[in-house]
């Protein structure tokens, strides 16, 4: 059983402290022995020194040269036992304090080794030793050792019975050779006494040291542990703080893209040696950014915030809710059982979502489209599934169809495009892949510039530039549409306002699609964008064609009619490709006619295209429209123009597609036709 990290850096800590005590205490009895023996030496060496001093002070100048060599006579021999009693009782009060000189026994050598005096043992007198000892105090040393007394032969541990053995050398003036040696045998006791009361001192401190050294020692170390502990939990919690952060959403707190990517990855590694299924569902919230633009961002976040435990309400523990940014919203069921399960689900999801929400008060309904995929009928990998999954949703928000399950045969797309469509979203989370060039428009009478039109740019990453007729039409299929053209709205009114600021009035036209046409909430887009960005309307032209309007006219007259009452411009591209006819034409609320540009590339060499552009311009200025030419690319379409009665140029012969910053530069030379408001009129 692996114990919690808590107790194991306590029995970590525990072990140091067993440890460390150990060798505490070892070192402890090393330094004792260590301190013993020099102790034991210093109160050797000092009997030493007092011995030595009893001598040369005491003894020594009681006899001579002479009776060292020839012996003491009776009367010297008294005089040698009165000096040894009166050094005793000199050097025994006040010689040293740990050895008083009080000689239990005391012999005299000659420099033959043979003893002249012997005080306890006088029939001794006259006999040679051998002693090793006596032949080292005559070569000048002071010679110490350990004997026993008589009354025990065994040694004791508190000295009482253990003599010290000292042998002095002694040497008179003028004598290259000691002449003598004095042996003397000092009671011990008062030694070992003295010693053991150092070494018991000593071992006190000694033990107190290291104990006040092992306590510092261990709250040091358990400080140092405690604090390492907190810094590596510290760590660890930012570590798993970080690692959240980085497979979480910051506002919602759930997964996000690609905690999602590696969950499918792993329920489809699960799946395909179960031969199991697994569903992926993609969630759009609709027309939430109504939700943003009348209510504010704050109640939009808070909006998301509760749609995340809404989603799991209805769910199983092992699935999971992932928000992808935005509004949009991933449900993986790892264990699915078949598109009719998938297909409940999506439903109990879109009815968790269609009860009512409150925001701080207020009441919020909120509808969903849903895209079903299901492995391995709709994919194999992560990104294919994520691809159809994407797909199914816009599907089924175009239907307004609830929920839609990828259908492959509706979908047969080439897997380049199913990529061009995964970058292009991602395109549209970035600042700098998407962006305009403009190509600006003349007059045809004095050619002074009379507005723009904005084109779409790509610029991939890896793919270089990317022309709009690849890109646009993939928008165009999968509902992307919206969102791109919501940028390119965005970036065009900047960059009017920039030119307004400049003092350039210059009218820009973009493009819209038919999807666009088909959104009610296309008309309070533009209006938002316009206010925010301060442009007046009747600067922003947005240019449909036919086919777009003719597709489905009852719902495109509407919002074009909105449009118009806003102030915006409204133009008829590429006209002459389709099949409108005077009579709704007239319907219209456009103020704008361009005619395609294959018909004014041919109306020099072509006499049917030159009746088209005729017929065209007629058609026009009968309305009341301004009639623009497009691929105006040399004079003699301009010529010929001009003699039609044409009001606008547009082509290569004028300007190519430019940078903004080309156009300004362009302004500032040439000039609009137009007058800069001064107000905005939205």
């Amino acid at each position: 059983m692996r114990l919690p990290r808590r107790l194991r850096d306590t029995s970590l800590l525990a072990r140091f402290g067993a440890i460390s005590l150990l060798l505490t205490v070892a070192v402890g009895v090393v330094l004792s022995s260590v301190l013993s023996t020099a102790v034991e030496d210093h109160a050797r060496q000092q009997a030493e020194d007092a011995a030595l001093m009893a001598v040369r002070l005491g003894l020594q100048p009681q006899f001579t040269q002479d009776d060292l060599a020839g012996g003491f006579d009776v009367e010297r021999l008294a005089g040698v036992e009165a000096a040894v009693d009166a050094a005793a009782e000199e050097f025994g009060a006040a010689g040293t304090e740990l050895a008083a000189f009080d000689p239990v026994e005391l012999k005299i050598f000659n420099a033959d080794k043979t003893i002249v005096y012997h005080s306890e043992n006088p029939e001794l007198v006259g006999e040679r030793s051998r002693s090793g000892e006596l032949s080292s105090a005559l070569q000048g040393y002071v010679i110490s050792g350990f004997a026993h007394s008589a009354d025990d032969s065994a040694s004791s541990e508190d000295g009482e019975h253990q003599l010290l053995e000292v042998y002095v050398p002694l040497q008179y003036d003028g004598a290259a050779r000691p002449d003598g040696v004095i042996e003397l045998y000092l009671p011990y006791a008062p030694v070992a006494a003295a010693v053991r009361e150092d070494v018991r001192t000593m071992t006190v401190v000694l033990v107190a040291s290291l104990a006040v050294f092992y306590a510092v020692l261990f709250r040091v170390i358990a400080s140092a542990s405690s604090t390492l502990r907190r810094q590596t939990e510290a760590l660890q919690v930012s570590a798993e703080r970080d690692r959240h952060q980085a497979t979480h959403d910051a506002l919602t707190g759930l997964p996000n893209w690609e905690l999602l990517r590696d969950r499918l990855d792993q329920a489809l590694a699960v799946a395909s040696r179960s031969s199991g299924e697994v569903a992926l569902l993609l969630i759009d919230l609709d027309r939430f950014k109504e939700i943003n633009d009348t209510l504010g961002h704050s109640y939009g976040d808070k909006l998301l915030c509760q749609v995340g435990p809404r989603l799991q309400s209805v769910l199983r523990e092992g699935d999971t809710v992932a928000r992808l940014g935005g509004d949009e919203f991933a449900v993986l069921l790892p264990a699915a059982d078949g598109v009719a399960e998938a297909q409940v689900v999506a439903e109990r999801l879109r009815e968790a979502l269609h009860r009512r929400f409150d925001v701080e008060g207020v009441a919020l309904d909120v509808e969903a489209s849903v895209g079903i995929v299901l492995s391995p009928w709709h994919g194999t990998d992560t990104e294919e599934l994520l691809r159809n999954a994407d797909i199914a949703m816009y599907a089924a928000k175009d239907a307004k169809a609830g929920a839609v399950v990828f259908a492959p045969e509706e979908h047969v797309t080439a897997p380049g495009r199913l990529n061009l469509l995964g970058d292009l979203r991602r395109a549209l989370d970035t600042d700098d892949e998407l962006f305009l060039h403009f190509q600006p428009k003349y007059t045809l009478d004095g050619e002074r510039i009379e507005g723009a039109e904005a084109l779409l740019r790509w610029q991939h990453p890896v793919q270089g530039l990317i022309p709009p007729d690849e890109f646009i039409p993939v928008a165009e299929g999968t509902g992307i549409i919206l969102r791109l053209t919501e940028r390119v709205l965005g970036l065009a009114l900047q960059q009017l306002r920039r030119w307004a600021d400049a003092g350039h009035a210059l009218p820009v036209a973009v493009n819209l699609s038919t999807r666009c046409l088909l959104d009610a909430g296309l008309p309070d887009l533009v209006q938002r964008l316009l206010t925010e960005h301060g442009v007046p309307a009747q600067l922003l032209r947005l240019e449909v064609t036919e086919s777009a309007v003719m597709g489905d006219a009852a719902r495109c007259m509407g919002v074009l009619q909105q449009l118009h009452d806003l102030g915006v411009k409204l133009s008829i591209d590429d006209f002459g490709t389709g099949y409108s006819s005077m009579a709704y034409l007239r319907r219209l609320p456009v103020d704008e006619l361009k005619i395609d540009r294959s018909f004014v590339l041919g109306m020099t060499t072509t006499s049917q295209d030159a009746v088209l552009v005729r017929t065209a311009i007629d058609l026009g200025h009968n309305l009341g429209l301004t009639v623009v030419a497009e691929g105006v690319e040399g004079v003699e379409h301009v010529l010929a123009l001009r003699a039609l009665g044409c009001d606008i140029a547009q082509g290569y012969h004028y300007a190519r597609p430019m940078l903004p910053a080309a156009l300004s530069e362009l302004l500032e030379r040439v000039g609009t036709i137009h007058d800069v408001p001064t107000a905005p009129v939205v």
